[in-house]
């Protein structure tokens, strides 16, 4: 998933990281095991959730939350991270000792290289808060989440939303 179009929007007052005494916003977070670490620096330009069928893959879960920022903004630090080359122009890092996925990285176009961080490997994860739902057609039918964000058929990329909020059809009933 390429974190192309919307950015993240925050609640008022609701704080996106720390800030540096530069007043840059900073994140960090790592993997499982700790061997693998990272650093963002600045707004992370989109966080969403991806419903695509490579990153549930990759992820191991129905739906997988990314933040993305532009690969300048992300430091590394320990152990160099794993990467799989998934497609063309698309890679994904991973903790080379306990196999925790990091990243999807690639090009945007206008915002150039980008690195989209898994929410879950953030320290913090509850200060990115999402804002719409990519690859929404491409979802499990049995799964959705109840939020009322936007939910696009492709990329977030300023199109017209297929639907707000979850589905009413495919999910599994109570008797």
């Amino acid at each position: 998933m390429t974190g192309e179009g919307a950015v993240a929007t925050l609640p008022a007052g609701y704080a996106n990281g720390e800030n540096d005494m530069d007043g840059a916003t900073t994140l960090t977070g790592g993997c499982l095991c700790g061997a693998v670490r990272y650093e963002t620096r600045g707004e992370s330009f989109l966080v969403n959730h991806c419903h695509c069928h490579s990153c549930r893959k990759n992820n191991g879960g129905p739906v997988v939350t990314l933040a993305g920022f532009k690969a300048s903004q992300v430091t590394f630090s320990g152990a160099p991270r794993r990467i799989y080359n998934s497609s063309p122009g698309v890679s994904r890092a991973f903790c080379g000792t306990c196999g925790t996925p990091l990243t999807w990285e690639g090009d945007s176009g206008s915002l150039g290289a980008i690195v989209e961080l898994h929410i879950s490997t953030f320290d913090q994860p509850e200060r990115l808060v999402p804002s719409a739902h990519a690859f929404y057609s491409e979802r499990i039918a049995w799964f959705d989440v109840a939020d009322g964000l936007p939910r696009y058929s492709g990329f977030v990329d300023g199109s017209t939303p297929l639907r707000h909020g979850p589905a009413d059809e495919g999910l599994p009933t109570t008797a």
